[in-house]
């Protein structure tokens, strides 16, 4: 079973740099070592590899971490890992707590050389400052015993500094601000409010119209009814009424005939009787 390197064993490797080189012993603690933040950063607004050692105070205002951004860095310390040793690393905490993601392999195998590359996003909403010499990482070291030890394959080469095909990728990075995300997710929800608004709003629209078409209905087949009860009415009642006119006419007919006979009576027996009263009147 691998034993852990631990303690003043730990502080001793650093001191002799048997597997750590260019470490502090201060940055051992206990079970694991920290490893500080290089001055070599790969930013993508700098547009290629940097030392912050020399840049003007100016530029230096600029070596942060936006949020929604993606940013590389190097360890200060280099591994010289022999072939029964081998690594484990771990983000530091307060790293994690100002809501910065380490981000890389973090099982280091046997006989590695080189720096750590190690990458940082920040998935806070405020700037994180990039200070060379800051611990970033920590690690634990394991001992392997003689039943796990194999032949382990030779690192390609070491890393001392940022792969080519990184730093291509990195000259077309273009970061996206988790402010500009929450900006665009407050807009959605907006647009969706707006629309959920609209949607009861033409609901409550057609639940109206459709109550007022009820209405319609009601009233336009009332009228109907009204007017078929009317007309069944009228025919029901119409012989009769034809009936009465007649009726009324026939006696018309009669009294029209009885007022010529009167007429005629009057003007035979009034004439005489109109002449003696107006002798009468004269004399």
């Amino acid at each position: 079973m691998a034993i852990l390197v631990t303690g003043d064993q730990l502080i001793q490797s650093v001191k002799d740099r048997t597997f750590i080189e260019d470490g502090d012993p201060g940055c051992a603690e206990g079970v694991k070592y920290d490893f500080r933040l290089s001055p070599r950063i790969l930013k993508a607004s700098f547009h290629g590899p940097i030392d912050a050692t020399k840049l003007t105070a100016t530029e230096q205002a600029l070596l942060v971490i936006e949020p929604g951004e993606m940013v590389f860095a190097l360890s200060e310390e280099r591994l010289n890992l022999p072939e029964n040793m081998m690594a484990q690393l771990s983000p530091k905490r307060k790293l994690s707590h100002a809501g910065i993601l380490a981000i890389g392999g973090f099982c280091i195998d046997p006989k590695y050389r080189g720096r750590l590359l190690i990458g940082l996003f920040n998935f806070s909403s405020t700037k994180f400052r990039l200070i060379p010499g800051k611990k970033v990482i920590a690690a634990t070291f394991y001992k392997l015993e003689k039943d796990e030890l194999s032949n382990f394959p030779e690192p390609e080469t070491a890393l001392e500094d940022f792969p080519d095909e990184l730093i291509q990728v990195m000259q077309r990075y273009s970061p996206v601000s988790v402010l500009t995300m929450a900006d665009a997710l407050e807009k959605i929800r907006v647009e969706l409010e707006s629309l959920k608004t609209e949607i009861r709003s033409r609901d409550d629209w057609y639940k109206r119209f459709e109550q007022s078409l009820e209405r319609h209905d009601k009233q336009i087949g009332d009228l109907i009814t009204g007017l078929s009860a009317e007309r069944e009415t009228r025919n029901a009642g119409e012989d009769k009424l034809t009936e009465a006119i007649h009726k009324i006419d026939s006696a018309l007919w009669w009294l029209k005939g009885a007022a010529y006979i009167l007429t005629g009576l009057l003007g035979i027996l009034g004439v005489p009787a109109f002449l003696i009263w107006l002798f009468r009147t004269m004399k």
